[in-house]
């Protein structure tokens, strides 16, 4: 696809102060309609390539492309974007009208059409009837569809939202999930949203970009990365991740934990030193109890280690536990079954669920 396929391309983008590279070369392409989550820990980069995109900070290296058109020197209130904050950045001595008409009435718009934007966008987030409403008297999730209703009643070709749900408590958040992801659909414009919630990205999103260290690791649908993690980073940070040291022997063998053990992964040199990636929910754990008959053969026959069952915490879903092998290694496993702490257990994986990456990534 060339530049002017995509909507926004950051090309390029560095910028550091105070001696310390914030953003490193980065370099992130945007389609029309997507809805793309910048994630990562605190202090990865993730805000301030937002805020380069949105035109308030300017990059020392690279440029902003918009619909192949570079913008990098346009400031912010000329770029047909608008900004969710944080904390939402109202305005206390407006009502909650003034707060969602305050873009309109700078650009000039007549009252009578005023107001049909900003019914309509209240609707949208779903505040029909509180225009008279002091801001101060609402509720941190209505105040953030306030902050949402003033963003998109410009009608912006692109809404960036820079953690609007971290003020919010759980329950809260994962409504709100729902509801971005619902007038995403609904508005048909471009979604940018930055996170350090793994869980935010895997649910809402189109395409997931990780950070770290102001380099994107990696970048690809939620599904694809949580799976087939690039490196040890976006392993241990998508999801919960047992990383394991080990050698690769030939197409679909590999050693590990003191034996070889069947993979599906190929291409790697002979004795290539590499990484085994294995997710707690992936491992089976069979006891001398186990009728073998509720067991797939496909996992008995993939027996890979022995073991006991060290600690079992439940975690609402599954339960967590952890089963130290015979060889020493400690493994996390999640499962909706418990075992004793105590148990003896055989530990099996299928090949298909051991993932290899190069021990230099």
């Amino acid at each position: 696809m060339s530049e002017q396929d995509y909507i926004i391309y950051a090309e390029h983008v560095s910028i550091g102060w105070s001696g310390k590279t914030v953003l490193n070369d980065v370099s992130l392409k945007v389609r029309r309609g997507e809805f793309v989550t910048i994630l990562g820990p605190s202090g990865c980069g993730k805000t301030t390539l937002l805020r380069i995109i949105a035109g308030f900070l300017q990059p020392d290296n690279g440029r902003i492309l918009l619909d192949g058109k570079d913008i990098t020197g346009i400031p912010p209130y000329k770029r047909p974007m608008n900004t969710v904050f944080q904390r939402y950045a109202l305005f206390p001595h407006l009502n909650v009208y003034e707060n969602v008409a305050f873009g309109l009435q700078l650009r000039g718009m007549k009252e009578r059409q005023m107001d049909e934007e900003v019914v309509a966008a209240l609707h949208l987030v779903g505040l029909d009837g509180f225009e008279e409403r002091n801001v101060n008297e609402l509720s941190g999730g209505q105040q953030q569809r306030v902050a949402i209703a003033r963003a998109v009643v410009n009608k912006p070709e692109v809404l960036l939202l820079d953690e609007p749900l971290s003020a919010l408590d759980q329950k809260l958040r994962k409504e709100m999930q729902l509801e971005l992801m619902r007038m995403h659909k609904e508005l048909g414009i471009t979604f940018i949203f930055v996170t350090h919630d793994q869980e935010e990205a895997l649910t809402m999103s189109d395409t997931v970009v990780v950070m770290h260290d102001g380099v994107i690791q990696q970048q690809g649908n939620p599904k694809f990365i949580y799976d087939e993690p690039k490196n040890t980073f976006v392993a241990d940070f998508i999801g919960e991740s047992n990383i394991l040291e080990g050698r690769m022997l030939s197409d679909g063998l590999v050693h590990f934990m003191g034996r070889d053990v069947k993979c599906v992964d190929k291409g790697f040199e002979k004795d290539a030193p590499i990484h085994v990636i294995i997710r707690p929910e992936d491992i089976w754990l069979l006891t001398g109890e186990e009728a073998l008959d509720d067991v797939p053969n496909e996992v008995r026959k993939n027996v890979f280690a022995h073991g006991f069952v060290k600690s079992c915490v439940f975690k609402g879903v599954h339960y967590e536990m952890y089963v130290e092998t015979d060889e020493g290694t400690l493994l996390q496993v999640q499962d909706y079954l418990p075992e004793e702490v105590g148990a003896e257990v055989d530990v099996c994986i299928k090949p298909f669920d051991i993932h290899v990456i190069s021990r230099q990534q």
